[in-house]
């Protein structure tokens, strides 16, 4: 499938669906990279939805222990 400038420019201009939100007190969330960018941002979406267990997977400690601070 060809991605033109035109579907570019219509979904720009399409609305997004609203972001889900679930109770998973009995799961574990593995969330890798989360002390920055996406993983940051999944990690605090997922932190928001009350789970069970919330793993922070970085590469450094001191870092994911400033993301958990945060």
């Amino acid at each position: 499938m060809k991605y033109g400038i035109w579907d570019l420019i219509r979904d720009q201009w399409t609305p997004q669906p609203a972001v889900l939100k679930a109770d998973i007190t009995d799961k574990t969330i593995l969330v890798t990279g989360a002390n920055t960018g996406l993983g940051f941002e999944a990690a605090k979406h997922f932190a928001s939805m009350n789970p069970g267990r919330l793993i922070l997977a970085c590469r450094n400690r001191s870092k994911g222990q400033v993301a958990v601070e945060s």
